[in-house]
């Protein structure tokens, strides 16, 4: 069978009887392996996220004359340690990385596990990477420890529901209910289409979401931790990015390098721009700003990378004494990135807001190409299936206001009042609920769909109670 078996074309082959592969975590490949001879490796690849850790190992078991793992680059995400915790601690009982939150995929056999645990020694080389030459030198050189094993999962089959909307308005009262609304939107009706990673995704176009909230508690089956957390705050938030790394967004938002300084003045002049401190600056001088914006995205650099920011810019706006933020994705892994993305960028707000001396207001994140790839698609199905399915929509306030249903001398009439209770302009009269329910959507006076069900419905009572000569009450409930 032809090897390896899972992105081929995102690694660099070097020697097929070598019993070394390199992963280089975040930091570039070609930093590496440029000063080292193919001839010493089998493989190198990167290890964006601590799931890309099922593919490694089925590559290896695909491939057990590889006895070692060199480690090295930068561990943005927590995947090389994971990795580590995988040799070292092994497993639980429901399959998650003792000391990690990743799980190891059930297709991989726990004997086969166990042999690749027993038999794969790891070097971690993070911040030795000057020294992974000389290290290979003085590996031993070992049989294969099994004979080949490919494990090719079945494709996934999930159900095809045809849409071609795009433009899905999603808000929750926190991240962790937000982001299930839109796993099982885009599993219900996203797109089953190709990638650039020579592998399968589901998407939808144009994901505005707004998350109103907090998550007082981090719940435990979201898969990640404050640990977590922490380690990815210490990359967005920093202005330094690690030797190798295409980007980091903390570089980009607080040190953004200026094109147009040519290098031989840039000790003279200022050629980075902390972008955040700007952006303070603007809005503690014009509150009504509309230029508090950054951008991550640099097109003489990005425009033809291979890995280049899937955030691409930042807006902020001041509204009723309140800070909104606004992010803008041009591409996001919804099962993979949403979530830590989204817990930093609540932090980003939530300091800009302390600065300014605002409360904070909705976060709201658009994600252009909101996907989740085949090789998440069974963990998409299973959180589903545990956390939102069979499960009931909240009725919530609207925050455009609420109508009043009454029957004054035979006829419907509908008022509409601000959340405060003020009456407003926006008066229907009418005897025909459908016609009434209409005009009143036209208005867009509704916001929520309960709001407009639970209208609907009342309309419906009203004009039946019109039609029979009884009396109408509206259902507050």
């Amino acid at each position: 069978m032809d090897w390896p078996l899972f992105f081929k074309d995102d690694l660099i082959l070097g020697n097929p009887d070598s019993c070394v592969a390199i992963c280089t975590l975040w930091t570039k490949r070609e930093l590496i392996t440029n000063k080292i001879s193919k001839e010493k490796f089998c493989v190198c690849g990167n290890l964006y996220t601590q799931s890309g850790i099922n593919y490694l190992i089925k590559n290896i078991l695909a491939n057990p004359k590889i006895r070692y793992i060199i480690l090295c680059g930068s561990d943005l995400t927590g995947s090389g340690e994971a990795l580590l915790n995988l040799v070292g601690r092994g497993i639980d009982d429901s399959g998650k990385i003792i000391g990690s939150q990743a799980y190891v995929d059930q297709s991989i056999p726990l004997d086969l596990l166990e042999k690749f645990r027993e038999n794969i020694k790891i070097m971690d080389m993070r911040g030795k990477e000057n020294q992974i030459e000389n290290i290979i030198w003085t590996l031993n050189s070992l049989p294969p420890f099994m004979e080949p094993v490919f494990l090719t999962k079945p494709e996934t089959k999930t159900e095809v529901m045809y849409s071609d909307d795009v433009g899905f308005n999603i808000s929750g009262k926190n991240i962790s209910e937000t982001w299930m609304k839109i796993l099982d939107l885009i599993m219900k009706f996203g797109e089953e289409k190709k990638t650039e990673y020579k592998i399968k995704q589901k998407e939808l176009i144009d994901v505005v979401a707004v998350i109103e909230g907090d998550d007082e508690v981090i719940p435990q089956w979201l898969g990640i931790t404050e640990k977590d957390l922490e380690k990815y705050y210490r990359s967005f938030f920093s202005e330094k990015k690690a030797e190798g790394v295409d980007y980091t967004y903390g570089e980009r938002l607080f040190k953004y390098s200026l094109s147009h300084v040519p290098d031989k003045w840039a000790g003279e002049v200022e050629s980075t721009f902390n972008q955040i401190e700007h952006v303070i600056k603007k809005l503690s001088e014009s509150p009504y700003t509309r230029r508090a914006v950054a951008f991550t995205w640099k097109h003489e650099v990005d425009s033809d990378s291979k890995n280049p920011p899937c955030l691409t810019q930042i807006t902020w706006n001041v509204k009723n004494g309140l800070l909104y933020q606004t992010s803008v994705f041009r591409s996001h892994d919804i099962f993979g990135a949403w979530l830590i993305n989204a817990f930093a960028l609540r932090k980003l707000q939530k300091d800009i807001s302390i600065r300014l001396g605002l409360d904070v207001g909705d976060l709201v994140i658009i994600s252009n190409s909101a996907h989740i790839y085949e090789n998440n698609w069974d963990d998409a199905i299973e959180k589903i299936k545990r956390h939102y399915s069979e499960g009931e929509m909240r009725f919530e306030p609207d925050k455009r206001g609420y109508l009043i249903v009454s029957v004054e001398n035979g006829e419907i009439v509908v008022q509409h009042h601000l959340p405060d209770g003020r009456k407003t302009k926006f008066e229907f009269r009418g005897n025909n609920a459908q016609s009434l329910y209409r005009r009143i959507l036209h208005e867009n006076l509704i916001s929520r769909l309960d709001h407009a069900a639970y209208i609907g419905c009342e309309l419906a009572k009203a004009e039946e109670a019109v039609k029979e000569g009884k009396k109408y009450v509206q259902d507050t409930a």
